[in-house]
């Protein structure tokens, strides 16, 4: 899609290597993202100093919004990022992501009002994710040594749209996802009361549905490669879970769209 400005947002917590790794993947996008926004869930000075080091190698703006380390609060940090994205459209992905290079290009490519996007990801073993994380960083193709869940990382885009209806039920991860700056605003983004690992996504989306909002799945376009990591400790509290998926049932059974605690919490006040 020609003339839309694009907003690439990524959430990050303290791994440095990885997080260079993504900013290198975006530098070598054909086509570069208009800003991106890092939403840092509190990560420790270092993670500055990579920014501050990749800002001489993208030729786009790079945002930061931190806030301080109060426990997994991923929900809350995306909606401070997407309070300052002055994009048409909005990217989603992880900081422990590659991007093909084609990424940016395929999401726009299958952009169009009235949808987002949900496509799904490859991943890396965790010895080619050390060689990555070590400085050795290289173009991967679906058949590299180190990568699995190959079938996710073909990138054949002509096949895309006889797919855009498969997995119309199936979970859409914000490792992946795009969307209109103004469908994301009409739901007020995440819902704030989120905290710890778990249904934010599921939530988000859902209520993007409810706006009237139809998925398109990408697959064989959109690829990605997600860097082998151990599952943190916040992904096992099973009582964060609970409150999480209680809240995104709540939402659901009150056919809720725009929720009151979101990302308009972070917007300036509106001059009188």
């Amino acid at each position: 899609m020609k003339n839309v400005t694009t907003s690439l947002v990524l959430c990050t917590y303290n791994w440095e290597n990885a997080l260079r790794l993504v900013l290198i993947s975006a530098s070598k996008q054909t086509i570069i993202p208009t800003e991106i926004v890092i939403a840092d869930d509190g990560s420790r000075e270092t993670t500055r100093d990579v920014i501050e080091e990749m800002r001489h190698v993208l030729p786009c703006p790079i945002k930061h919004v931190w806030h301080e380390d109060k426990g997994y609060r991923r929900a809350m940090i995306m909606n401070r990022a997407f309070a300052v994205c002055t994009s048409d459209y909005i990217i989603q992905i992880d900081g422990d992501i590659i991007m093909e290079r084609h990424f940016i290009e395929d999401h726009l490519r299958h952009a169009c009002h009235g949808f987002y996007l949900s496509g799904s990801r490859g991943k890396l073993t965790r010895t080619f994710t050390d060689t990555l994380c070590q400085g050795d960083f290289r173009r991967i193709y679906w058949w590299t040594k180190g990568v699995t869940r190959r079938l996710n990382t073909l990138r054949l885009p002509w096949l895309t749209p006889l797919l855009y209806k498969y997995k119309q039920n199936g979970m859409d991860r914000g490792c992946n996802l795009s969307f209109w700056r103004a469908d994301l605003y009409a739901v007020n983004g995440y819902d704030n009361g989120m905290v710890g690992y778990g249904s934010e996504d599921i939530d988000l989306t859902a209520r993007i549905c409810r706006l009237g909002v139809r998925k398109r799945f990408v697959k064989f376009s959109c690829v990605e490669y997600h860097l082998y990591h151990r599952e943190v400790p916040s992904k096992s509290d099973s009582e964060m879970r609970r409150h999480n998926q209680s809240l995104r049932s709540s939402n659901n059974s009150q056919g809720i769209i725009r929720v009151k605690s979101g990302l308009s919490d972070f917007l300036p006040p509106k001059q009188p």
